[in-house]
């Protein structure tokens, strides 16, 4: 839209020349007399077809059209060239010099429509042209010859236009397609700098305290009980680094776009299974499920999903330090089939809430500077979610806690 407006302006500027010269010229002497009032209707046709263009492109209108498909401007140039015509029959035929002005209507139209359009508005303007010529008294057979040439003349003004207009949507859209290009590129750079940076700083904190740790260890004669503390710090730093790498391949995975193994799947199976594992894990949290038993089966990968369903009581057990109900509840929604898991625990700030799924995203106060985890977890459940064709929301309360609800296409994509 924006050539077009441009379009538009360089079309007034060329009217505002091209009116005033044409008014000149036929004024002018040519050996016969003419009706300057038909001139005047003319050259106010092109006025007012050429503030109708840029009242169409600056103004576009919201209601429908009256032909659907046709341009709105497409009827104004078919009846300037209508108007033009009939001032050409009552002011010379072929010798008329307003055949300049008819000119302007298939460069007109080889600038705003594309070629059928601006060949059919040429077509019905060259029709009215020959039927002018040949209504003319005095006809004879030697102007066959010019009348071709002239309406062969409106053919290549359309044609020339046309092209001109589409090398210039061309340069215009190449433009645009570098600048996304361009633009593209560079976020592409920040975040592999920025995932670079936060995986070094997450390969490297557990790293550090597995080093010291081992090297006071092995430096320092201690009591038994300081060591096995050491070695319970080097064995969850070992552990935590062992999560992150996974994470990190799952994502990288993920990302690189895994194929699914689908299959029919019982959710309600799947999901007891996962929270008869963590009941074996916590004795602090009361993990239930409400709406279990009558489920429609999905059409998906049953080892993605069970990682869905872990990640997510994992994080809700995880930020409900001091224990309480979690709660999965499962339903449908059109065509999804929902699992909501309801902690009460810390809850989310709301000004987190939006970064919440982004990679390596962690709360940064000091209610959760207890809580360890590698801020993948939640980045990975969204990337398999949608890769199912679903979506995952979230509600959250800070001190009253969250529910992150995903849908699950029954049918799968």
């Amino acid at each position: 839209m924006e050539l077009e407006r441009r379009l538009a302006g360089i079309l007034t500027v060329v009217a505002v020349v091209a009116i005033p010269a044409t008014a000149f010229i036929i004024h002018l002497p040519h050996g016969q007399d003419m009706d300057f009032s038909v001139l005047y209707v003319a050259l106010a046709a092109v006025a007012v077809l050429v503030v109708a263009q840029n009242l169409v492109f600056l103004y576009p209108s919201r209601h429908g059209k009256m032909l659907p498909g046709v341009p709105p401007f497409f009827i104004g140039v078919i009846a300037f060239g209508i108007i033009v015509c009939v001032s050409i029959f009552f002011s010379g035929g072929l010798d008329s010099p307003l055949y300049y002005a008819a000119l302007i209507a298939p460069i007109i139209a080889g600038i705003s429509f594309e070629m059928p359009l601006a060949l059919a508005s040429t077509s019905i303007l060259a029709l009215f042209y020959a039927a002018v010529a040949f209504t003319q008294e005095g006809f004879r057979l030697q102007q066959v010859q010019p009348l071709v040439f002239n309406v062969l003349y409106l053919y290549l003004a359309c044609f020339f236009a046309n092209r001109l207009s589409l090398e210039l949507r061309r340069q215009e859209q190449s433009r645009d397609e570098v600048a996304k290009l361009g633009d593209f590129i560079r976020r592409l750079e920040k975040a592999k700098s920025e995932f670079v940076s936060m995986v070094s700083h997450e390969l490297r904190t557990p790293l550090t305290s597995i080093h010291g740790f081992s090297e006071i260890l092995a430096t320092k004669d201690m009591e038994r009980e300081k060591k096995q503390e050491f070695y319970r710090i080097i064995l969850n730093e070992s552990e935590r680094l062992s999560r992150l790498i996974t994470n990190l391949l799952n994502l990288s995975k993920i990302e690189a776009g895994i194929e699914l193994n689908r299959e029919m799947i019982d959710l309600a199976d799947l999901i007891e299974e996962d929270l008869e594992f963590f009941r074996s894990q916590t004795e602090e949290h009361e993990l239930t499920c409400l709406g279990c038993t009558r489920l429609p089966q999905v059409y998906g990968d049953r080892d993605r999903i069970h990682q869905i369903i872990n990640n997510l009581l994992s994080n809700a057990i995880k930020y409900s330090p001091q224990g309480g109900k979690v709660e999965v509840e499962t339903g449908t929604e059109g065509k999804y089939v929902t699992i909501s898991v309801t902690d009460h625990g810390m809850g989310i700030p709301g000004d987190e809430l939006p970064h919440i799924f982004e990679r390596f995203r962690r709360i940064e106060n000091k209610e959760f500077s207890g809580i360890t985890g590698t801020g993948l977890g939640l980045a990975i459940v969204k990337n398999l979610v949608e890769l199912h064709g679903g979506k995952i929301t979230v509600r959250s309360e800070p001190g009253q806690g969250s529910t992150f609800t995903v849908h699950i296409p029954i049918r799968g994509v």
